[in-house]
């Protein structure tokens, strides 16, 4: 009954995992500038060009042609209430090589010092809901006002009043915990490794400790990859995320049913395999073959050698080692949507905060819901063997689809 309700689920797993995106972190994103001088808002909006090939292919039109049409119906600029009007047709600009940029000037009724205005910006978000777009405003020669429009945030009011330094500190420390937030509810890859970590707990105190693992691994390389002390490898780093994810969940199969050297070896196996395609070059791999050997040394020691409670007093230290990898993830995300020069740290400070807050909330939902339901012994143990089994095939793929993306892609 056992074996064939894990099979169950796991066929299940790889199903789900098949349809599911092997990239967590590769966001859609486009920056603009602005410019306020006396009523007028002058902007330069600038993306990837292959962001433009999203539209519908129209033969008719040439990407510019397609972006300028979508950003005439998606931004618009508003003074108390009062829409801003565009002073002249929105025109493409130079560019970089790969890049778009289309420029636009609004004008509004009043002094715009004297009364803000509104933007919204609402490009993209219908296409990729995890869009994410940055822009920087530029008021007289004041510092730059940083600001974020997802899709839950597509409307700011600028603020063009006096502001001083602790206004500035606050909006980057706000709008920055925000999108920490945001990144770890969106990120399905971070949510399945807490999960697999926390299935094999049965106490606060376990809990807490694990937290506390975690949060210190991810912040350290968090901070030295953002500050350029440290420049990781992103193909890696997402495969290794995928590499975490399926080790725990295998390690919580394992502590139950008595089979660690079993998986040990299975997974050596696959880890073997995989590099002996490396070396071979039949499918070029993003991982280096010196990654595949670590990763075979580390299996080989860890599994084995863990059981029941030991698995359990160990998963600080593991979750410790294994958010160090994750914090280069994090790290990835905000390399790519850009950190204020200005209030740099206020605005790191806000998004590693902002992580833990959605870590937490995730951790406390998870929680609750095992307090409920432990008195169901047998549910309970059911339920975690099922999501591990799940956990396990989902990270397998990600590890084997990251690590193999350009070649099977």
């Amino acid at each position: 009954m056992i074996p064939l309700r894990r099979l169950f689920s796991t066929i299940i797993l790889l199903s789900i995992a098949i349809i599911l995106p092997a990239e967590a972190h590769n966001r859609s994103q486009s920056f603009s500038s602005w410019s306020i001088d006396q009523q007028n808002l002058s902007m330069l909006f600038t993306l990837k060009e292959r962001e433009a090939t999203r539209f519908q292919p129209n033969d008719n039109l040439s990407n510019e042609a397609s972006l300028i049409s979508h950003l005439e119906k998606t931004i618009e600029v508003r003074q108390a209430g009062a829409q801003c009007s565009a002073r002249a047709p929105l025109q493409a600009m130079t560019a970089e090589p790969g890049y778009l940029r289309i420029a636009a000037t609004y004008s509004c009724a009043r002094a715009l010092q004297d009364i803000a205005p509104e933007i919204q910006i609402g490009s993209f978000f219908s296409l990729v809901s995890s869009h994410i777009h940055y822009a920087r405003i530029g008021i007289d020669n004041r510092a730059p006002l940083e600001y974020l429009f997802t899709e839950g945030r597509q409307q700011q009011v600028i603020e063009t009043g006096d502001s001083d330094w602790s206004t500035s500190f606050r909006q980057a420390f706000l709008q920055y915990t925000a999108l920490g937030m945001e990144h770890i509810f969106t990120g399905l890859d971070h949510i399945a490794f807490l999960l697999a970590l926390l299935l094999m707990l049965r106490s606060l105190r376990d809990v807490i400790w694990l937290v506390s693992g975690f949060t210190l691994g991810h912040s350290i390389t968090l901070s030295l990859a953002v500050l350029g002390w440290v420049t990781p490898e992103t193909a890696i780093v997402e495969a290794l995320i995928g590499f975490t994810i399926a080790l725990v969940a295998a390690e919580n199969i394992g502590c139950r049913t008595g089979v660690n050297r079993q998986i040990a070896y299975g997974a050596t196996a696959i880890l073997a395999l995989m590099t002996m395609l490396s070396v071979s070059q039949l499918v070029p791999s993003t991982l280096p073959v010196i990654s595949f050997v670590g990763l075979i040394i580390f299996t080989l020691s860890y599994l084995p050698a863990n059981h029941g409670r030991s698995t359990i007093q160990i998963r600080p230290l593991l979750s410790l080692a294994f958010g160090l990898i994750h914090g280069f993830g994090f790290a990835a995300i905000l390399q790519e949507v850009g950190l204020p020069s200005e209030q740099l740290w206020p605005a790191l400070l806000g998004f590693n905060i902002g992580v833990e807050l959605g870590q937490l909330l995730i951790v406390a939902a998870v929680w609750i819901c095992y307090l409920r339901l432990k008195r169901y012994r047998d549910f309970t143990a059911a339920a975690a063997e099922v999501c591990s089994a799940l956990l396990c095939g989902l990270g397998l793929y990600w590890f084997v689809a990251r690590s193999y993306g350009p070649a099977i892609g």
